[in-house]
């Protein structure tokens, strides 16, 4: 079991909005999560299990892993996404990512 003082998802949100200049809001958004429950994460709370759920959709939407978006696991390599598309072909949708994958 893992303990709650382990749990680093506000930090590593604090770090994602900052270096993707985005806003709890727009996040909230996008990923159809009530916005106060981001910003309770942004802020320390822990998810519960009334939201863990969003926690696979947040992963996705920030193309990191839940591992490093929960616990800033270190072995995962950190990732800057420099540009971001999707576009659809009749009924099949394509995702195009372009990641800064090392310095």
């Amino acid at each position: 079991m893992v303990s709650m003082s382990k749990i680093k998802l506000s930090q590593v949100l604090k770090a994602e909005i900052k270096s993707r200049e985005l806003t709890i809001n727009k996040m909230a958004r996008d990923c159809k999560i009530p916005t106060s429950v981001l910003h309770g994460w942004v802020n320390g709370t822990i998810p519960s299990a009334k939201n863990i759920h969003h926690i696979k959709t947040l992963s996705q939407y920030l193309h990191i892993p839940i591992e490093k978006l929960l616990f800033d696991n270190s072995t995962v390599s950190s990732r800057l996404i420099l540009f971001s598309s999707t576009f659809m072909d009749g009924k099949t949708q394509y995702k195009i990512t372009i990641e800064k994958v090392e310095d």
